[in-house]
């Protein structure tokens, strides 16, 4: 359940309140090819399309396991003012995955990961926040989903023709749902319903040649 604006001042169920804290860098890139424009999904597993890099999510990524919030009965605003202050104490301070510092690491390995030469990133996207069941793992989870938009890629032919992953461009428009009967993940139509990451990745649209 991505929790929207509107959501902020509701009361989180007690039964999903969550105990787990995760997070996620996403990198789009808008790109014009072949008379198709949009962003690149990647299809990592059987199961959605999606924009995250697991490369980076596995070595990098912010998790807390068995997180007791401080606030009873608490909004959803509240919750993610929580984890803002949980996040900037222990993975910014303590560990020192500044902005700065990952954003570096996400570009450096997107690049390896596609084998690219140079990505600039230039716009940071609205971050997005979801609250999930994990039946694994029988808890409510927190995320946070950190969205950036890159307006260059030196070797674009070349990740336009990787084939690492299956990919698709997907036009920018928060009404589609799936590509070819596979889910999208659920941030993906909400980050594309909101105006001004529209206006931000229409400003970055990389233009590619046949």
């Amino acid at each position: 359940m991505i929790i929207t604006s509107e959501m902020w001042k509701q009361k989180v169920p007690k039964k999903m309140i969550p105990t787990r804290l995760d997070s996620a860098l996403n990198l789009y890139t808008n790109v014009h090819y072949k008379n198709e424009k949009g962003i690149i999904v990647y299809n990592t597993n059987p199961k959605t399309w999606n924009c995250l890099y697991s490369f980076y999510e596995l070595n990098h990524k912010f998790t807390v396991d068995n997180c007791n919030f401080n606030i009873e009965n608490p909004t959803y605003g509240e919750l993610i003012e929580e984890y803002k202050s949980i996040y900037q104490k222990v993975y910014e301070q303590e560990k020192g995955y500044t902005k700065e510092s990952r954003i570096n690491t996400l570009i450096d390995e997107f690049k390896k990961t596609f084998n690219l030469d140079n990505v600039n990133i230039s716009d940071e996207l609205e971050p997005i926040f979801e609250l999930k069941y994990s039946k694994s793992k029988n808890v409510w989870t927190l995320y946070y989903f950190e969205n950036y938009v890159a307006n260059k890629v030196d070797n674009l032919h070349d990740l336009l023709n990787q084939s690492l992953y299956e990919q698709k461009i997907l036009p920018l428009d928060s009404s589609i749902n799936e590509i070819d009967g596979v889910d999208l993940t659920s941030n993906i139509p909400y980050l594309l319903s909101i105006e001004s990451n529209i206006e931000k990745l229409d400003n970055n649209l990389i233009e590619c040649g046949d």
